[in-house]
């Protein structure tokens, strides 16, 4: 989507004299605040996760106030300590003993004389409407004990300027010990821009303002993951000059030996005042004395940076240690907020790492004419110069327009997933989001370089109409993360009845399923060293070839009884592990295929045809083999007796065209079943 700047350099403060609060922008942070909240924004009834409470319901045409409610901890507000709070459907949170009527549904400016002192606001949202029967206002707690966050949510709320077709989530974070306020912009729909007022009011004089109030534009997106989330924080006291925070250590999270020295380094925001043009970078290893080198930047107020020191590290041994990275002597002067100046992390070094084959997923389709350009340069430029050393997945997508009509549920899923808006676009290792029409073997080469720390071993077998594959993964490092999975994909090598607008004739490593689905398979906890084979997953192709329309959704394949695979002995798998929080992808790997047997060249017919059928006395068997060893053909009546049959030195290795005369078949239904080397496939005909 096209997203409007915001002015960022700035807050409102009504009365600066008496300024209590100040805030911090972080737009386009792809995540919720600490990263706490994980859960996906759906409305209540809608697939909203479990834990949630419903304080507010929605349809309220008019504003209303909730019960007060009980806060899970002591938060700290201008001074003063709360245990509880009232939220009116108007978008006001308030710590106030007492409320009148609720405020209106508007995107007045604060301080407005109508909402109570001692409160939070997100102005301008409403619950009237289409969605009223959604818009709920919704609470729920994540974190420890010390350091919990409690989310205030509005929940498909519709806002004042986009009208009742829209909807919206936002929500107002408390957190624990921080005693800080977050307004959270986490899903909208449409695009256009909204207006709301952002803020807090501590009486009926004083108020401080996110910049551009009453006209703050959301910026997420439809998506209802976080990876489209910004947010605001505000923070009591005065904004110091000098505050350089430790947005994230972007120290690698695991090093090898052989590649010492280790370079350390971090991303960090500027919350104060002046611009930082100079500072010191610090780290140290699991508490130890700090490692300080100077470092010249650059970095405007609420801008961030990377900042690497210039002192390596030179582990002595693997292990995991405990890297903590901050700046500080900021143009000269001390930090004013030291509670806010660490990035740390745990660091695992192991012994040595295996070769990146880096994944390159494509969401195209052949109703998008800048989409060709982007795929001939991957396929024709880049690829060839790097044979055996990528892995590669292509998505076509049900847009622009009509759609491609190789879109795939599975694919929109992982489009879901990335949060891709627009193509062409492609994602490598989960990481890097650009064109492939731009994509460079400089980009190839940096991808490359990277060490990875487990190795994928995959190898798969197509038999006629199923195809297994086994996996096995072996790790050079612990592993325990529940967010890691391992995906599966089958892709077809080269597809062609798929050819729409954009001049492209010939559409490579097409995704047509992925094992057991797009949600992938648990990795679960792996010890260095130790390999951990999956059971096989399997796919058996599914009824028949068809060729939908369009991408659209009424059209798309429906994976469980169908398919869209135009010769099943061209596919090819592709095997990874990825993070579902951070989208890291860890290694990939392209699977070592055996194609023991395959179906017929048309790809609308079985893998074994009988005609004519019914039979007139004389039918043909036709069906493909690559291999013959073993391999045994008989053709089976009702009761299951073998009426005629052939073994393997009688067919062929390719094309067979086996002749049997039913004359002195009793009339009935037979089964043809072709059987050798671990498949078994079947045809039925009629002896009329």
């Amino acid at each position: 989507m096209k997203k409007l700047i915001l002015s960022l350099f700035t807050f409102i403060a009504v009365s600066v004299a008496s300024a209590q609060y100040y805030y911090a922008p972080y737009i386009n942070a792809g995540q919720n605040p600490g990263n706490l909240n994980k859960d996906a924004e759906y409305p209540v009834g809608g697939g909203i996760a479990a834990g949630w409470s419903n304080i507010l319901a929605g349809n309220q045409a008019t504003p209303a106030w909730s019960n007060r409610q009980k806060l899970p901890f002591t938060f700290n507000f201008n001074g003063t300590n709360y245990d509880s709070f009232y939220v009116s459907s108007s978008g006001v949170v308030t710590f106030s003993r007492t409320v009148g009527t609720a405020p209106a549904y508007a995107n007045n400016v604060l301080p407005d004389a109508s909402i109570p002192d001692n409160s939070a606001c997100i102005r301008g949202i409403l619950s009237a409407g289409s969605n009223s029967a959604y818009a709920n206002i919704v609470t729920k707690t994540f974190g420890a004990s010390g350091s919990r966050q409690f989310y205030i949510t509005f929940s498909a709320y519709n806002e004042l300027n986009l009208g009742a077709a829209a909807y919206l989530w936002v929500s107002i974070m408390l957190e624990e010990g921080t005693n800080n306020i977050y307004f959270i912009d986490q899903r909208k729909y449409p695009t256009t821009a909204t207006k709301l007022t952002i803020g807090v009011q501590t009486n009926s004089t004083t108020a401080y303002m996110v910049s551009g109030s009453p006209n703050v534009n959301l910026t997420a997106t439809s998506s209802a993951s976080e990876g489209d989330n910004s947010y605001y924080r505000f923070i009591q006291g005065t904004q110091p000059a000098y505050n350089a925070e430790g947005v994230t250590n972007t120290t690698p999270d695991y090093l090898a030996l052989t590649q010492l020295p280790f370079t350390i380094k971090g991303i960090f925001k500027n919350l104060g005042t002046s611009t930082i043009t100079s500072c010191d970078i610090n780290y140290s290893i699991n508490g130890g004395a700090p490692v300080t080198t100077p470092a010249t930047v650059s970095i405007a107020q609420y801008a961030t940076a990377t900042v690497t020191s210039t002192a390596t590290w030179n582990a002595s041994a693997t292990g995991t240690y405990k890297v903590d990275v901050w700046l500080s002597n900021i143009n000269g002067n001390a930090d004013g907020d030291q509670t806010n100046d660490k990035a740390s992390k745990n660091v695992i070094v192991v012994d040595d790492y295996v070769v990146r084959m880096p994944l390159h997923e494509v969401f195209t389709s052949s109703t998008c004419p800048p989409c060709r350009p982007g795929n001939q340069n991957i396929d024709e430029n880049i690829f060839p110069l790097y044979t055996n050393q990528y892995a590669v997945i292509k998505y076509q997508m049900s847009f622009p327009g009509t759609g491609d009509p190789y879109t795939t549920a599975e694919g929109k899923a992982r489009q879901s997933f990335y949060n891709v808006t627009g193509i062409p676009n492609m994602q490598v290792d989960g990481g890097w989001n650009g064109n492939a029409n731009i994509y460079s073997s400089a980009l190839f080469d940096q991808f490359k370089a990277k060490p990875a720390f487990i190795k994928i071993e995959s190898s798969h077998t197509i038999n006629f109409k199923k195809i297994t594959v086994n996996v096995k993964v072996t790790p050079l490092a612990d592993y325990n993360n529940a967010n890691m999975k391992v995906f599966v994909a089958i892709l077809e090598k080269k597809t062609e009845n798929n050819v729409k607008s954009n001049l492209e004739t010939e559409f490579f490593h097409v995704l047509k399923k992925m094992l057991p689905d797009a949600s992938g398979t648990a990795l679960g906890a792996v010890t260095k060293n130790n390999p951990k084979t999956f059971p096989t997953f399997t796919y058996n192709q599914p009824g028949k070839y068809r060729l939908p329309s369009d991408g659209q959704t009424a059209n798309i394949i429906n994976l469980a009884t169908e398919h869209s695979i135009e010769e099943l002995q061209d596919c090819e798998v592709v095997v990874f592990i990825q993070d579902l929080v951070t989208k890291e992808v860890f290694q990939a790997a392209n699977s070592v295929g055996t194609v023991l047997s395959v179906d017929d060249v048309n790809a609308t017919e079985d893998a074994i045809a009988v005609y004519p059928n019914p039979s007139n006395g004389v039918s043909t068997i036709r069906f493909n083999l690559n291999n013959t060893n073993g391999v045994v053909v008989n053709v089976y009546n009702t009761l299951g007796q073998v009426v005629k049959s052939f073994d393997a030195s009688q067919l062929n290795n390719g094309s067979n065209n086996l002749t049997i005369d039913t004359e002195a078949f009793a009339s009935g239904i037979y089964t043809v079943k072709v059987e050798g080397n671990g498949f078994t496939a079947t045809q039925k005909f009629v002896v009329e």
